[in-house]
Protein backbone atom coordinates (compact mmCIF):
# COMPACT_ATOMS: atom_id res chain seq x y z
CA UNK A 1 0.00 0.00 0.00
CA UNK A 2 2.81 2.10 1.05
CA UNK A 3 4.44 1.47 -2.60
CA UNK A 4 1.33 2.56 -4.29
CA UNK A 5 1.00 5.97 -2.47
CA UNK A 6 4.89 7.06 -3.45
CA UNK A 7 4.27 5.88 -7.19
CA UNK A 8 1.17 8.02 -7.29
CA UNK A 9 2.63 11.17 -5.75
CA UNK A 10 5.59 10.65 -8.02
CA UNK A 11 2.95 10.77 -11.00
CA UNK A 12 1.29 13.68 -9.90
CA UNK A 13 4.33 15.61 -8.94
CA UNK A 14 5.38 14.71 -12.72
CA UNK A 15 2.17 15.64 -14.28
CA UNK A 16 2.17 19.18 -12.32
CA UNK A 17 5.76 19.79 -13.41
CA UNK A 18 4.94 19.02 -17.11
CA UNK A 19 2.19 21.28 -16.85
CA UNK A 20 3.96 23.98 -15.48
CA UNK A 21 7.15 24.19 -17.57
CA UNK A 22 4.68 23.64 -20.90
CA UNK A 23 3.07 27.32 -19.54
CA UNK A 24 6.45 28.84 -19.01
CA UNK A 25 7.45 27.27 -22.49
CA UNK A 26 4.69 29.12 -24.26
CA UNK A 27 5.27 32.22 -22.01
CA UNK A 28 8.89 32.42 -23.21
CA UNK A 29 7.79 31.76 -26.97
CA UNK A 30 4.95 34.52 -26.93
CA UNK A 31 8.22 37.13 -25.51
CA UNK A 32 10.56 36.00 -27.76
CA UNK A 33 8.45 36.30 -30.98
CA UNK A 34 6.09 39.65 -29.68
CA UNK A 35 2.79 37.19 -30.39
CA UNK A 36 0.22 35.96 -27.82
CA UNK A 37 0.49 32.64 -26.37
CA UNK A 38 -2.76 30.50 -26.08
CA UNK A 39 -2.72 26.91 -24.02
CA UNK A 40 -5.50 24.16 -24.58
CA UNK A 41 -5.77 21.29 -22.18
CA UNK A 42 -6.64 18.82 -24.89
CA UNK A 43 -4.32 16.10 -24.27
CA UNK A 44 -0.96 18.49 -22.83
CA UNK A 45 -1.33 20.22 -26.60
CA UNK A 46 -0.28 23.34 -27.39
CA UNK A 47 -1.32 26.22 -29.83
CA UNK A 48 1.07 29.21 -30.70
CA UNK A 49 -0.71 31.76 -33.13
CA UNK A 50 -2.82 29.48 -34.13
CA UNK A 51 -0.30 26.26 -34.89
CA UNK A 52 -0.19 23.34 -33.17
CA UNK A 53 2.44 22.27 -31.15
CA UNK A 54 3.12 19.19 -29.75
CA UNK A 55 5.15 19.42 -26.20
CA UNK A 56 8.18 18.83 -27.41
CA UNK A 57 8.56 21.47 -29.51
CA UNK A 58 7.72 23.72 -27.18
CA UNK A 59 10.71 22.66 -24.81
CA UNK A 60 12.99 22.78 -27.45
CA UNK A 61 11.83 26.27 -28.72
CA UNK A 62 11.93 27.40 -24.57
CA UNK A 63 15.54 25.97 -24.67
CA UNK A 64 16.60 27.94 -27.52
CA UNK A 65 18.26 31.60 -26.51
CA UNK A 66 17.79 34.61 -28.61
CA UNK A 67 21.03 37.11 -28.86
CA UNK A 68 20.64 40.84 -29.52
CA UNK A 69 23.07 42.59 -31.10
CA UNK A 70 23.16 46.28 -30.74
CA UNK A 71 24.75 48.47 -34.25
CA UNK A 72 27.06 50.77 -33.98
CA UNK A 73 25.84 53.63 -35.92
CA UNK A 74 29.52 55.10 -38.50
CA UNK A 75 29.09 58.58 -39.46
CA UNK A 76 28.37 58.96 -43.21
CA UNK A 77 31.26 59.16 -45.10
CA UNK A 78 33.60 57.21 -42.72
CA UNK A 79 34.30 53.42 -42.47
CA UNK A 80 35.41 50.73 -40.03
CA UNK A 81 38.78 50.88 -41.49
CA UNK A 82 39.25 54.89 -41.58
CA UNK A 83 38.26 54.99 -37.44
CA UNK A 84 40.94 52.33 -36.46
CA UNK A 85 40.59 49.04 -34.90
CA UNK A 86 39.12 48.53 -31.45
CA UNK A 87 36.39 51.58 -31.34
CA UNK A 88 35.20 50.75 -27.93
CA UNK A 89 37.99 49.92 -26.12
CA UNK A 90 39.39 53.11 -24.85
CA UNK A 91 42.07 51.34 -22.08
CA UNK A 92 45.57 52.79 -23.09
CA UNK A 93 47.86 49.98 -23.32
CA UNK A 94 52.01 51.35 -23.27
CA UNK A 95 53.89 51.80 -26.47
CA UNK A 96 57.25 50.89 -27.45
CA UNK A 97 58.65 55.00 -26.90
CA UNK A 98 56.90 54.75 -23.63
CA UNK A 99 59.29 52.43 -22.03
CA UNK A 100 62.24 53.87 -23.84
CA UNK A 101 65.40 53.98 -21.68
CA UNK A 102 66.79 57.10 -22.96
CA UNK A 103 63.29 58.83 -21.91
CA UNK A 104 63.14 57.90 -18.26
CA UNK A 105 63.83 60.11 -15.43
CA UNK A 106 66.13 59.74 -13.38
CA UNK A 107 65.54 60.06 -8.91
CA UNK A 108 67.85 59.71 -6.41
CA UNK A 109 67.11 59.16 -3.04
CA UNK A 110 69.05 59.25 0.51
CA UNK A 111 68.79 55.94 2.94
CA UNK A 112 70.49 57.83 5.62
CA UNK A 113 68.66 56.78 8.90
CA UNK A 114 65.54 55.01 6.44
CA UNK A 115 64.41 51.41 7.44
CA UNK A 116 65.26 49.27 5.05
CA UNK A 117 61.92 46.93 4.56
CA UNK A 118 60.06 50.22 3.85
CA UNK A 119 62.50 51.91 1.61
CA UNK A 120 63.44 48.63 -0.27
CA UNK A 121 58.97 48.39 -1.40
CA UNK A 122 59.43 52.18 -2.45
CA UNK A 123 62.73 51.59 -4.70
CA UNK A 124 60.80 48.55 -6.32
CA UNK A 125 57.47 50.67 -6.64
CA UNK A 126 59.67 53.41 -8.32
CA UNK A 127 61.85 50.93 -10.25
CA UNK A 128 58.58 48.86 -11.95
CA UNK A 129 56.80 52.35 -12.69
CA UNK A 130 53.34 51.60 -10.42
CA UNK A 131 53.42 55.06 -9.35
CA UNK A 132 52.55 56.37 -12.83
CA UNK A 133 48.80 56.22 -13.90
CA UNK A 134 49.60 54.24 -17.39
CA UNK A 135 51.37 51.30 -15.18
CA UNK A 136 51.07 48.08 -16.96
CA UNK A 137 52.48 45.19 -15.54
CA UNK A 138 54.01 43.85 -18.16
CA UNK A 139 55.75 46.93 -19.63
CA UNK A 140 59.08 48.34 -18.28
CA UNK A 141 57.26 51.76 -17.18
CA UNK A 142 59.90 52.16 -14.08
CA UNK A 143 62.55 55.05 -13.70
CA UNK A 144 65.95 55.07 -12.78
CA UNK A 145 66.73 55.14 -9.31
CA UNK A 146 69.79 56.33 -7.45
CA UNK A 147 70.78 55.59 -3.41
CA UNK A 148 72.95 57.36 -1.62
CA UNK A 149 74.46 56.63 1.83
CA UNK A 150 73.66 52.81 1.83
CA UNK A 151 76.03 52.21 4.73
CA UNK A 152 73.52 54.05 6.89
CA UNK A 153 70.31 52.54 6.06
CA UNK A 154 68.74 50.69 9.69
CA UNK A 155 66.47 47.90 11.01
CA UNK A 156 63.93 47.48 13.33
CA UNK A 157 64.30 45.46 16.25
CA UNK A 158 67.58 42.69 16.93
CA UNK A 159 67.78 42.46 13.17
CA UNK A 160 71.35 44.07 13.29
CA UNK A 161 72.57 40.91 14.80
CA UNK A 162 70.03 38.29 14.03
CA UNK A 163 69.26 38.81 9.98
CA UNK A 164 71.41 36.58 8.55
CA UNK A 165 72.66 36.54 4.63
CA UNK A 166 73.81 33.12 2.89
CA UNK A 167 76.24 32.49 -0.21
CA UNK A 168 77.53 29.91 -2.10
CA UNK A 169 80.79 31.15 -2.97
CA UNK A 170 81.70 28.03 -5.45
CA UNK A 171 78.16 27.98 -6.48
CA UNK A 172 77.53 24.01 -5.08
CA UNK A 173 76.48 23.08 -1.89
CA UNK A 174 79.06 22.57 1.15
CA UNK A 175 80.42 25.84 0.79
CA UNK A 176 77.60 28.32 2.26
CA UNK A 177 78.69 31.12 3.99
CA UNK A 178 76.53 32.99 6.65
CA UNK A 179 77.01 36.64 7.49
CA UNK A 180 75.06 39.44 9.77
CA UNK A 181 73.74 42.44 8.71
CA UNK A 182 75.78 44.61 10.91
CA UNK A 183 78.85 42.66 9.25
CA UNK A 184 77.70 42.88 5.35
CA UNK A 185 77.08 46.44 5.98
CA UNK A 186 80.73 46.89 7.21
CA UNK A 187 81.87 45.08 4.15
CA UNK A 188 79.49 45.53 1.41
CA UNK A 189 76.77 48.22 2.36
CA UNK A 190 75.25 48.11 -0.79
CA UNK A 191 74.20 44.31 -1.55
CA UNK A 192 72.00 45.18 1.53
CA UNK A 193 69.20 47.30 -0.52
CA UNK A 194 70.04 45.14 -3.71
CA UNK A 195 69.52 41.94 -2.29
CA UNK A 196 66.16 43.02 -0.80
CA UNK A 197 65.11 45.09 -3.60
CA UNK A 198 65.53 42.23 -6.09
CA UNK A 199 63.61 40.35 -3.89
CA UNK A 200 60.97 42.52 -4.66
CA UNK A 201 61.05 42.42 -8.19
CA UNK A 202 59.62 40.33 -11.23
CA UNK A 203 61.74 36.65 -11.70
CA UNK A 204 61.75 37.02 -14.98
CA UNK A 205 63.65 38.89 -18.26
CA UNK A 206 61.82 41.74 -17.03
CA UNK A 207 63.13 41.66 -13.65
CA UNK A 208 66.11 41.42 -14.65
CA UNK A 209 66.19 44.32 -16.73
CA UNK A 210 64.06 46.65 -13.98
CA UNK A 211 66.46 45.54 -11.19
CA UNK A 212 69.29 47.04 -13.60
CA UNK A 213 67.89 50.97 -13.35
CA UNK A 214 69.07 50.42 -9.41
CA UNK A 215 72.14 52.11 -8.83
CA UNK A 216 73.47 52.21 -4.49
CA UNK A 217 76.15 54.14 -3.57
CA UNK A 218 77.28 53.63 -0.28
CA UNK A 219 78.25 57.30 0.57
CA UNK A 220 76.83 60.08 -0.12
CA UNK A 221 78.56 60.59 -3.96
CA UNK A 222 77.71 59.22 -6.64
CA UNK A 223 78.45 59.73 -10.67
CA UNK A 224 75.11 60.33 -12.18
CA UNK A 225 74.86 64.42 -11.99
CA UNK A 226 74.77 64.48 -15.79
CA UNK A 227 71.23 62.71 -15.58
CA UNK A 228 69.86 65.64 -13.16
CA UNK A 229 68.21 63.14 -10.86
CA UNK A 230 65.58 64.49 -8.80
CA UNK A 231 65.63 64.00 -5.11
CA UNK A 232 62.75 62.25 -3.57
CA UNK A 233 63.90 61.94 0.06
CA UNK A 234 61.15 63.87 1.67
CA UNK A 235 58.52 62.49 -0.08
CA UNK A 236 60.23 58.63 0.34
CA UNK A 237 60.51 59.93 4.49
CA UNK A 238 56.86 60.79 4.28
CA UNK A 239 55.77 57.22 3.31
CA UNK A 240 58.41 55.36 4.84
CA UNK A 241 57.02 56.72 8.54
CA UNK A 242 53.79 57.38 10.46
CA UNK A 243 53.24 60.72 11.87
CA UNK A 244 54.68 59.15 15.17
CA UNK A 245 57.97 57.98 13.68
CA UNK A 246 58.56 60.84 11.06
CA UNK A 247 62.18 62.73 11.99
Amino acid sequence: GETILRRASRDATTRFVKMSFAISAQATCARVTGGVAVRRNEGMKSSFSGARVVQKDVVKLARKQVATVAAVSVPEGVTIEKMGKDLLNKTYYPKGEDTDNSRKPWIVIDAAGLRLGRLSTLIATYLRGANVGSYSPSMNMGTYVVVINAEKVTVSGNKMTEKIYRRHETGRPGSMKEETFIKLQQRIPERIIEKAVKGMLPKNRMGREIFGQLKVYAGPEHPHAAQSPVDLTAEVKARCYSSSQRK
